[in-house]
Order: structure tokens, then sequence, then C-alpha cells
């Protein structure tokens, strides 16, 4: 990526940013409430039992409810865990009771609890910054997402399933993609669902 592309791309994650947080509290969470619904139908369909999500942050579109009802579905529900060093992430089982602690960003993360390799999840819900209806995802910039499934890029018929979740006001009509960029199989927003075709990247 060019010095001018990747430039560019900040100052839209800096727009996209501001704007997710500067939704009102009553239309953030008539939002919510309709993705978290989407989301569950979603699950449910594709018979999901072992699902990674986020702890929401930074005006993301909030997960709360999201654990609350998969666990009270009895769905194994995993967490992001940053390891010491590189860009992979681990997914460490989150349980009500687990002791959390904050990581070197000061998100929280379970501390104790047993990790699922990535390719043995059934679905992943990822946070972003940014979509397109192609399935491009627009993160935070650090390539956490990228580098742990890259593995789909040339398997893409393998699990997990990639789900993103946003608000309507997060998506583009396009975002310039790279050869290392993850792809998402959906992005639910409060308008509905959002269907891409994940598809073989050549590095």
């Amino acid at each position: 990526m060019s010095a001018t592309s990747a430039a560019d791309k900040q100052l839209l994650r800096r727009k996209l940013r501001a704007t997710r947080r500067a939704l009102s509290p009553g239309l953030r969470k008539r939002a919510a409430k309709r993705i978290c619904t989407t989301t569950l139908t979603t699950l449910r369909l594709r018979g999901a039992r072992r699902v990674a999500l986020y702890l929401a942050a930074d005006g993301e579109v909030p997960t709360r409810s999201l654990l609350f009802q998969l666990h009270k579905d009895g769905i194994a529900i995993y967490l992001p865990v940053l390891r010491d060093s590189g860009r992979a992430l681990q997914f460490r089982r989150y349980t009500p009771e687990g002791p959390l602690q904050r990581n070197r960003y000061h998100l929280l993360e379970p501390a104790t609890t047993p990790l699922c390799p990535p390719p043995a999840l059934d679905v992943v819900l990822l946070p972003l910054v940014g979509f397109d209806r192609h399935g491009t995802r627009l993160g935070m910039g650090g390539g956490y997402y990228d580098t742990t499934f890259a593995f789909l890029k040339r398997h893409p018929w393998r699990h997990p399933r990639l789900i993103g979740l946003a608000f309507e006001c997060q998506r583009l009509s396009r975002i310039p993609c790279q050869p290392w960029d993850l792809a998402l199989d959906e992005i639910i927003t409060e308008r509905g669902r959002y269907r891409a075709h994940r598809s073989v990247k050549v590095d």
C-alpha cells in the first residue's frame, strides 16, 4: 500500500469512528436491538455452537445482549485474546463468572478459560470501522483479524464463517482491497443482512 493510500485510509477511519460515536443514544439502542435480533436468527439458522465475538468499545455495535442470549442458549462463546507478540489472535472461552483482564489496548479479555483454535469456531462476529457490499472490511488497521484468518483466503469453504456487525452509517460504496485484507461472508446492520461471497485470493 502506498503512503498516500495508507493516509487516506487513516483519515477515513477517523471520520467513520467519529460518525458511529456521534449516533444518539436512542438511535444506537434501537439499531443495536435490531442487529442483535438478526444476528441471533442467523446463528440459529446456521446451527452455530461455537461463536466468537467481541466486547464493544469506541462506539462499536454493543454485544452485551448477544453475550447474554447466546449463553442462555447454551452456545460456547469465545472472545479474542492478544498474544504477547505477533498479530495472530487467540480465542478464549467466555463465561459470566470467569475473570477478565485488560490487554495492552485496555480492552477486557478472558484470563484463564480454555482456548479454541480459530478453525474450530463456527462463526466469528467481528467489529469493523467500515464495510462495503462486497464484504470488504475496514478495521482499525492493526491486522489482527487479517492475520488470524489468513488461511481462509486460500480455503474459503472452511470454518469459521465471518460476520461483521456494523451500523448502517458505516457502509461505504467501495473500499479499496489489498491482497491481505480479510473478506467477510456477511455484514449485519439495523437494516438487515448484506451477503458477500468470500473469494480465493492469491498473495
